[in-house]
């Protein structure tokens, strides 16, 4: 059996490789020739699932062309990248792929009834959108991130190799960051542009194509670095805590850097005190949202966050919001399908409003975003998909008394993504980091909810999910 021996500061590790699920099965008195043989191809296809794994993490993470000029980032149009499109394909290609062939490929894409009614009423709106080509372009996409979401948890073999193979993506993605900091600063620092002025000038972006996509993605690579230490790995988890939250306070973004101390101080909350998991997370989102979109509508609350010493409107989000009301009274049941109804030509051309939300880029509110594009049907799928479903994973995880670092990794994206979701709009935006992240959060969740502790003795047909998964370890690969 491969060895592994990886060094990433306090905790060195050397043991086998967790044992493949096929060989687990394997019949006594199976030939010893035939038994090396099996461990050699599970050698190889652990090697292919991490190159497969890393390969997704880079794809989302530095992108097939980091380091964009501002021009090509902000514009509206953008010619469609040849390049990106075959390595999305193969990466889709190679995760298919282990779906169909790996003996996990029952853990994939659950709970299946949901999440292909979700997918079949995106296909329906894209399909009767103003702008069918845009919206089933974008379903497709949506389509494939959900899948390699899905797929990219069973990949590693155990947590253990979960945990090493995010410290060096976390590492590789932070040197990229920093390296145009340095090296090419006209690239990775905001510059003056005709779409923005000087509103973002000095800001840090990275290798990314904003400021606001960088911050993002700071405050889960600090998520990352928690996890990273709560598994042992300190030297290493607190080297990419500090590069991250010191990338974090130079990229401008407010929002990220508040809601970073905040999630994890919220996390802490959710996971001590368990009558208060339905108030956070029902009541929490409902109030920001009403506090938010509610005084750009409803002028007693504008007066109210006024007197908060907030901007009340939410550094000109208002004027989108209330316009975006238009787009949800047009279509409010079928909804104008994925970007069918944002930079349209129609709105863009519009000359009637005299602020900036017919060309903004989205309704920088999620659920605004869902409702404007999904209608009332899709509102509701997600709702559940995304925000009820956690929260009973969590409560079985809590009576399993499975809540691992890893669990406490999970929440703190979740709950990143569903009060973030109130500024942005975070929900089926194709190629981003926080989208993947969040639907990773979500499935891995309930793979910890379906999971049987390494240390229960109890028989495996003690239960139908057992009967069915398996016995698992923290991560959802099978125990030896």
């Amino acid at each position: 059996m491969s060895m592994l021996q990886v060094d990433f500061g306090n905790k060195t590790t050397e043991k086998p490789a967790a044992t493949p699920d096929y060989m687990i099965a394997g019949k006594a008195g199976t030939p010893v020739g035939m038994r090396q043989a099996d461990t050699k191809s599970a050698d190889i296809r652990n090697v292919l699932a991490v190159m497969l794994f890393m390969l997704q993490f880079f794809y989302l993470w530095i992108t097939v062309s980091p380091y964009a000029s501002e021009s090509v980032a902000l514009s509206i149009e953008v010619a469609p990248n040849p390049f990106n499109q075959i390595v999305a394909l193969l990466l889709l290609g190679g995760a298919v792929c282990f779906f169909i062939y790996s003996p996990r490929r029952s853990l994939a894409l659950q709970p299946r009834l949901l999440t292909g009614l979700l997918l079949g009423w995106i296909f329906l709106t894209s399909v009767l959108s103003p702008q069918p080509f845009v919206a089933f372009k974008q379903f497709v996409l949506s389509a494939i991130l959900i899948i390699n979401a899905s797929v990219m948890l069973l990949l590693p073999r155990s947590e253990e190799q979960f945990a090493k193979l995010m410290i060096i993506g976390m590492l590789i993605m932070l040197g990229f960051a920093y390296f145009g900091i340095v090296f090419l600063p006209m690239q990775a620092i905001h510059q003056f542009s005709t779409q923005l002025g000087d509103d973002l000038l000095g800001n840090w972006r990275g290798h990314f194509p904003h400021k606001n996509v960088a911050s993002a993605a700071m405050v889960l690579s600090g998520f990352y670095a928690l996890y990273a230490m709560g598994k042992g790995y300190r030297l290493a988890g607190w080297v990419i805590l500090i590069l991250s939250v010191f990338f974090l306070m130079h990229t401008g973004g407010k929002t990220s850097t508040a809601m970073f101390p905040l999630i994890l101080l919220v996390a802490f909350i959710f996971e001590k005190l368990r009558w208060t998991r339905w108030l956070i997370v029902i009541g929490g989102v409902v109030a920001i949202n009403f506090l938010t979109v509610g005084a750009a509508l409803i002028p007693p609350v504008y007066d109210f966050v006024e007197s908060l010493g907030i901007d009340p409107t939410f550094t000109n989000r208002a004027d989108i919001w209330r316009f975006a009301v238009r787009a949800i009274e047009e279509r409010p049941f079928l909804g104008h399908g994925l970007h069918g109804y944002w930079l349209s030509e129609t709105l863009v051309n519009n000359d009637t409003v005299e602020n900036w939300s017919p060309t903004a880029f989205n309704g920088h509110n999620a659920w605004v975003d869902v409702l404007i594009n999904l209608g009332l049907f899709g509102f509701i799928l997600l709702f559940f998909w995304v925000l009820l479903l956690p929260l009973f994973y969590i409560g079985r995880i809590s009576r399993k008394k499975l809540y691992s670092p890893l669990v406490r990794l999970y929440v703190r994206i979740w709950l990143y993504g569903l009060f973030g979701s109130a500024l942005e709009s975070a929900f089926f935006e194709t190629g981003s980091q926080l989208w993947l992240s969040i639907m990773m959060a979500i499935f891995g969740m309930r793979l910890q909810a379906v999971a049987v502790p390494l240390t229960d003795k109890a028989p495996v047909a003690d239960s139908r999910e057992s009967r069915r998964a398996g016995r698992f370890d923290a991560h959802g690969a099978r125990a030896e």
